[in-house]
């Protein structure tokens, strides 16, 4: 009890506040920073399968970002003559991984994630940063002088060693087995709840499937947290917005249902313009497969690219499994079968 009592004896509520809300910041750097690191090799987190290709560097990128930011901040601190702020500063990193924790379990992310890999994170993370604060208090300047800097020749030992290791392949068993079961059991939740809209509406498994897909990704790419803001930006601003779990862009205030509804809507439109585009041209025989309508139909559905078409496709190729008839929206006449429409 002496220990946290001394750990807390300088350390008051708005201290504590000013920290939490850094770590915050930090939780929405570091997202846009490993948005953006993708081409480097960092790995995201996604329901679809991907290949870590730089296992180094996402180990450092996550464990030694809160540090460095610790460090930046407790510079500033000091520039600004706020030294009282450098009291436990390390609290910058434990707040940093409860809110990224609190985040995940929010988002229903739970089952995505590989805890004993955030666990190993967390005790990296925070106790460079504890090591790093005691480091802070026990000198008079923070920042190192050029001397201390050519000295530090260990560094090019690291950089050898990263330089190596990030050459290693992990098995990414562990990971397929998390996202297919991820996929499923939000497949499982959403049909519980959404079952009779979409049965009502579509008779059809290709578009029932094609649904879900669309449903589970914008879920998870906007969770409850993220739509509830989305909705307080609609109330304060009165302009379009996004809004429902299928992501809708709208005028007017509609929830999940609503959404889902208009969603189906114009899925089955863009599913008709495929049927009409394609089943009477010469290149009719190469949109004959089901991936080809789901890449015609979501891409024009979010606008993206391919990036998003693939990742719809992965997740339907998962809940696939849980339908009997799934033709596509073109049949070959190779076949001698007509066209399959809703």
């Amino acid at each position: 009890m002496m220990m946290l009592s001394d750990i807390f004896v300088d350390y008051s509520w708005y201290i504590a506040l000013a920290h939490f809300a850094l770590a915050v910041a930090l939780f929405f750097i570091v997202n846009w920073i490993g948005a953006r690191a993708i081409s480097v090799g960092y790995m995201q987190m996604d329901i679809v399968i991907q290949e870590d290709t730089a296992p180094a560097f996402n180990f450092l990128f996550k464990v030694l970002a809160p540090v460095v930011f610790l460090v930046l901040c407790a510079v500033a601190f000091e520039a600004a003559n706020l030294s009282s702020f450098n009291s436990n500063i390390y609290f910058i990193t434990i707040f940093y991984w409860l809110f990224r924790v609190l985040w995940i379990l929010c988002s229903s992310r739970g089952s995505l994630t590989n805890w004993v890999e955030q666990f190993i994170y967390w005790v990296a993370s925070i106790g460079l940063s504890a090591w790093v604060y005691s480091l802070i208090e026990s000198v008079e300047q923070i920042l190192p002088s050029p001397r201390s800097l050519l000295d530090q020749l260990w560094i090019l030992i690291i950089v050898f060693v990263y330089s190596i290791l990030n050459k290693v392949q992990i098995s990414r068993e562990g990971t397929i087995r998390r996202k297919t079961n991820y996929i499923n059991s939000r497949f499982l939740s959403f049909r519980k709840k959404y079952d009779g809209t979409i049965k009502e509406f579509f008779h059809n498994d290709f578009y029932e499937a094609l649904t879900y897909s669309i449903m589970i990704y914008e879920d998870f790419n906007r969770p409850v947290i993220a739509r509830w803001i989305e909705y307080a930006r609609f109330w304060l601003t009165k302009k379009p917005h996004t809004l429902g779990i299928m992501q809708v862009t709208t005028n007017e205030y509609i929830d999940n249902i609503e959404s889902i509804e208009r969603a189906m809507r114009i899925i089955e439109n863009f599913g008709n313009s495929f049927i009409e585009e394609y089943s009477d041209s010469e290149w009719r025989e190469y949109h004959t497969s089901v991936s080809s309508a789901i890449n015609y139909i979501s891409k024009k559905y979010n606008g993206g690219g391919y990036k998003y078409s693939s990742e719809i496709q992965s997740i339907f190729d998962v809940i696939e499994t849980n339908y009997t008839n799934v033709l596509p929206l073109i049949q070959s006449k190779r076949k001698g079968n007509n066209d399959n429409q809703k």
